[in-house]
């Protein structure tokens, strides 16, 4: 693996090189100066040498500050005429520690989201812990869904939470269900897997299961047939023809995308698989294949 933003094949550096330069709580301290000094807006900042030794939290001799900000040059920082700023890949970065992803441990208390389970009728409930947000029922276990989320995402109130981790999960499904990886931006493989062939809690609840993976970077991520059809642009304007918009709707709201009660499975050598919806008492039935291509 090579990490490159935008330099020359002299800035690639391998995983391991890169976190070695990024251990060093000095070379950490100059990208959090550089980052601080953007805030939430505006362009990347420019800092001369003595404007970013000045600003940063260091006590350390200026040869020394400058032998470890050398260390940051090509691979997270650029040294242009006027001075020094992040690489975009080091704002990223800065954002990502920013958000406490590595460093904060935040726990939230379960409480309900106003939903009742689709197999038990028990409450359907939030928890988050150890940086996974998870949507399951508190009676029967079933889980509706199951994300890494960063500390940050628990600020608010519940019913902002909840609006804000619906969106969250939404921004991946959104990327999956059109076959690019959330996290690498590579195309993802497509195979349909029925319940019962997953060694997971309650898998047998749906027939079968869309498992998206990628073969750059190991993401992958395992939805229903109709969470993976949220964004078929005729499934929307199915809906909200009939007002309900399911792309603000919260996912656990969504019976069609948290259970396989609308689905059919017509073949399976090779797949074909129908979800059928009735809403207002109109129907629509949208029929993929194993590429989850729409066939009708």
């Amino acid at each position: 693996m090579c990490i490159s933003d935008g330099g020359t094949s002299e800035n690639s550096l391998t995983s391991q090189e890169a976190f070695a330069i990024l251990g060093n709580e000095y070379r950490a301290e100059i990208i959090r100066t550089l980052g601080d000094e953007q805030g939430s807006e505006g362009p990347r900042p420019i800092l001369s040498f003595s404007e970013l030794y000045s600003k940063s939290d260091v006590d350390i001799a200026t040869s020394q500050f400058n032998y470890h900000l050398q260390r940051l040059v090509g691979p997270f920082i650029e040294n242009i005429e006027e001075g020094y700023r992040l690489r975009h890949g080091a704002v990223t970065l800065y954002r990502t520690i920013l958000a406490g992803t590595y460093i904060r441990e935040t726990h939230i208390e379960d409480f309900n989201v106003g939903v009742d389970c689709y197999y038990c009728d028990a409450p359907i409930e939030a928890r988050y812990a150890d940086r996974r947000f998870t949507i399951l029922c508190s009676g029967c276990g079933q889980t509706y869904s199951d994300t890494t989320a960063p500390p940050s995402v628990s600020e608010g109130d519940r019913e902002a939470l909840l609006n804000r981790i619906d969106q969250y999960i939404r921004h991946r499904i959104l990327a999956f269900s059109k076959g690019v990886c959330s996290i690498c931006a590579n195309e993802l493989r497509t195979r349909f897997l029925p319940g019962d062939d997953l060694a997971a809690p309650r898998s047998d609840q749906l027939d079968v299961f869309v498992h998206r993976s990628c073969d750059y970077c190991g993401a992958q991520q395992y939805m229903s047939v109709g969470l993976s059809l949220l964004y078929n642009s005729s499934l929307i304007a199915f809906f909200q023809e009939r007002d309900l918009d399911v792309t603000t709707t919260p996912i656990w709201e969504l019976e069609f995308a948290m259970t396989d009660r609308f689905v059919d499975i017509r073949s399976t050598d090779p797949w074909e698989v129908a979800l059928c919806i009735e809403q207002g008492g109109e129907e629509l039935e949208l029929v993929v294949d194993d590429n989850l291509t729409v066939l009708n």
